[in-house]
C-alpha cells in the first residue's frame, strides 16, 4: 500500500458505510419514502464530489491533487454505497416473495 492514501480509503469506507446504514434505518422507519430521500442523498454526494474535483482545479499544485483524490473517494465511496443498497433491496425483495 501506498503511503498515505490510506486516508482516501477510509474516506470511500466512510461514505459507503453511512449510505449503506442510512438505507438501512430508513427502511425501518419509513419504508415508503425511503427510495425517495436516498436518491436525494445519492445525488447529493454526487454533486459534492464533483464539485470537489472542479474545485481542485482551480487551487492547482499538490493541495489540489488531494482534494481531487477526495472527490474521486467520496463518488468511489457513494458508487459503492449505491451497489450495497442494490443488492441489499434484491435480496430483502426475493426473500419477501
Amino acid at each position: 500500500m501506498v503511503a498515505g492514501f490510506e486516508v482516501f480509503i477510509y474516506i470511500a469506507l466512510g461514505v459507503t458505510l453511512l449510505l449503506v446504514i442510512s438505507s438501512i434505518i430508513l427502511q425501518k422507519s419509513i419504508p415508503e419514502k425511503k427510495t425517495q430521500l436516498l436518491k436525494f442523498g445519492y445525488l447529493g454526494l454526487l454533486v459534492i464530489s464533483i464539485g470537489i474535483f472542479i474545485f481542485s482545479f482551480y487551487i492547482g499544485a499538490w493541495e489540489g491533487i488531494g482534494y481531487g483524490f477526495m472527490a474521486v473517494s467520496i463518488f468511489v465511496g457513494t458508487v459503492l454505497g449505491v451497489l450495497i443498497n442494490s443488492m441489499v433491496n434484491s435480496v430483502i425483495l426475493s426473500k419477501n416473495r
